[in-house]
This record gives C-alpha cells, sequence and structure tokens, in this order.
C-alpha cells in the first residue's frame, strides 16, 4: 500500500481511506523503514493539505492514551495553547507560561507538547525545569485540572506508537527533510479540546491549519502568525509591538471576521525581540517565574498579555481584546497565576 501510494502522492490528494491505511502502515513494525521513508518524502515534497493534515490527525489520535476528558470540562470548553515550532528562535516559552496566566483566569487548559526540537527549551523541558511532573498518568488529570487548572499531555506519554516512526524522522531530518508528522502535532491533543490557540511561524500555515482545524469540526479557534515590527522575524505568536495574521472563528463587534491587527502599546515598548530569546531552559523557567511574581519585563510580560487575551477571547471568557488583557494583567499582579505554579508544584511531588 506506502509502495502504491508513494508513486500516487505526487499527481493527486490521498482519499481518507488511503490515509487510514497509510496510518496503520507506518506503525506497522513489519513495513521496512525505507518505504515509509520513500513515502513521507514523496508527500512532503508535493506538499500535504489541510484536508489531508486533518485526516491524518483522526487517523492517529484513536491510538493514543485517553487521557478520560474530551472538549470540555465542568460545562467550559477545554483549550489548548501550542505552536507549530520550526521557526529556529530560542523563544521564551510563550504558550507554556500562558498556561498559568489562562488557568489563574479560571480557564481549563490542557496543553499537549514535547521536548524541544527545533529550539532549546520544549514545553516538557520547561515544565520540568519549573518542577513539574510532565509524564502524568491519565488517571490523574482531571484531579489536576481540579486542583491546579490547568494540565499538561506529553506527547511521547500518550502517542507511544509514535516511536515505531521516530528513526525514520530522524534520517530524514539529517537529510533537511520535514514530514507530516512535523505538521500534525497541534492537531494531536488526545483531550480533544474545543477551543485552541495555535502560534505558527510561516504565514501559509494560517489557512492551512484554519482549515484543518474546520475540516476536524474545533468549535472555537484562532491560529495566529506574529512577525516583530523592525526585524520583520516571524516569532510564532500574537506579536506584542507589530503585526499578527489570524485565522479564526472570532467575530469583531462589526461582524467581521478575525484576519490580522497590529498591536501598538501604549506607552511603546522600546525593547527588541532578542529580550524574547533565552539562552538555556532554566533561564527560560526562571523569566516566567519572574513575571509570574509581578517584576515588571516589559516584552515579555506584553506578550504573554496579549496572547492571553486572544486565547480568553478565543475560548469564550473575554468579550473583547481590552478585557482579555485586563484579565490577564489582574491574573500576574494578584499573585494568581504564581498561585498555580505552586499548586502544581505541591500536585507533581504527591504524584
Amino acid at each position: 500500500m506506502l509502495h502504491d501510494l508513494t508513486f500516487a502522492v505526487p499527481h493527486r490528494m490521498l482519499t481518507i481511506e488511503e490515509i487510514s491505511e497509510a496510518a496503520a502502515e507506518l506503525l506497522d513494525t513489519s513495513i521496512a523503514d525505507g518505504i515509509k521513508a520513500d513515502f513521507l518524502r514523496a508527500w512532503a515534497t508535493r506538499g500535504e493539505t489541510a484536508e489531508e493534515l486533518a485526516a491524518c490527525a483522526e487517523a492517529f489520535l484513536p491510538q493514543a492514551r485517553d487521557p478520560g476528558l474530551r472538549g470540555s470540562w465542568q460545562g467550559k470548553p477545554l483549550l489548548d495553547c501550542c505552536g507549530t515550532g520550526g521557526g529556529g528562535l530560542n523563544l521564551l516559552n510563550i504558550s507554556t507560561g500562558l498556561m498559568f496566566i489562562l488557568a489563574a483566569m479560571g480557564i481549563p487548559v490542557v496543553k499537549h507538547g514535547n521536548r524541544g526540537i527545533t529550539k532549546r527549551s520544549g514545553s516538557a523541558d520547561v515544565l520540568e525545569a519549573m518542577g513539574i511532573k510532565i509524564d502524568l498518568a491519565p488517571e490523574k488529570v482531571s484531579r489536576c485540572l481540579e486542583e491546579v487548572g490547568c494540565a499538561f499531555l506529553f506527547a511521547p506519554f500518550y502517542h507511544t506508537s509514535f516511536a515505531i516512526v521516530a528513526p525514520i524522522r530522524r534520517a530524514l531530518a539529517a537529510e533537511g527533510q520535514r514530514t507530516i508528522f512535523n505538521l500534525i502535532a497541534p492537531l494531536l491533543n488526545p483531550a480533544r479540546p474545543d477551543a485552541r490557540l495555535i502560534g505558527v511561524f510561516k504565514p501559509e500555515h494560517v489557512t492551512l491549519y484554519q482549515q484543518a482545524l474546520e475540516q476536524m469540526e474545533c468549535r472555537r479557534f484562532t491560529i495566529a502568525c506574529g512577525e516583530e515590527t523592525d526585524s520583520h522575524q516571524m516569532i510564532g505568536e500574537v506579536s506584542a509591538q507589530g503585526p499578527t495574521q489570524f485565522g479564526s472563528t472570532l467575530r469583531l463587534p462589526n461582524g467581521a471576521p478575525l484576519t490580522a491587527f497590529t498591536r501598538t502599546p501604549e506607552p511603546p515598548i522600546l525593547e527588541k525581540i532578542d529580550s524574547l530569546l533565552v539562552r538555556t531552559v532554566g533561564e527560560s523557567a526562571s523569566r516566567l517565574e519572574t513575571i509570574f511574581s509581578g517584576e515588571e519585563q516589559e516584552l515579555e510580560r506584553e506578550t504573554l498579555l496579549i496572547n492571553a487575551a486572544i486565547a480568553s477571547w478565543t475560548h469564550g471568557t473575554a468579550t473583547s481584546l481590552d478585557e482579555g488583557l485586563a484579565q490577564g494583567a489582574e491574573a500576574l499582579d494578584s499573585g494568581k497565576a504564581l498561585d498555580v505554579l505552586k499548586r502544581w508544584q505541591k500536585f507533581s511531588e504527591e504524584n
């Protein structure tokens, strides 16, 4: 099957049935790695469509461990805040830091993530550095949400079957070849949250993920591709001092879709993108804790707040961007975000 699809995939879209069969064979240890590599290379070279991306995610999701959650929790949409990675920047872990702020705002967050691959500090790395247990058993996820307000699903712990294709991915990566596995991670949260904020580094990925999430019938989502004004560097988050492109289910007060806006803080922030970069996992963890402690960090704090505002608006907790910004600022200034960290550390020690 994979051998035949390798010759077909450069010339046409794959059907849902073909993708389902291909997914099964990719995880079949009896199929040679070379055959799998040829198929993944050919598919990536042609370029995966949004429909194929969604179908592939739907084929793999049933193989994941069940965290005992699906879509919502206690009447509220679950929210995932994640990024595609691949930007080549060693950025402060913005989407991971968001978990603490959003939980302090009363938004139940279940983040799906991994260790750093294209950056030094992945979500799992920085949480671990902050004293958080990353490989939480599925039966304890609901209790973590109850006691902490958020939970983390460590991708390798929940998608154990992907270990089969790991050597193939490494070999292709050594060639400089990405695969569909580089694209589907933001769609593979086994809790299938009803609300999502996904940061991307490539403008063309805004439409790709928007259409994929529409195919997957996600109820509330925002895809964000932010740019730093002076350097024109894409940051894979909502930008705190520059333009951001969006793909979203959200509507502006005038009924128009949210497609783009440029954030201009008052007073203006003079710091450049370099202030968002970190050298180590420990530095990322300590800087997040400093922000949670209420110590002013201009661009870092503002970036967290604008992303929290968009996440809250996406979730439906905030009715406007200004309300979301105020909610995020209150979560930091009141010490509630820091309290989330302390509760999670305590929970991790006991579990």
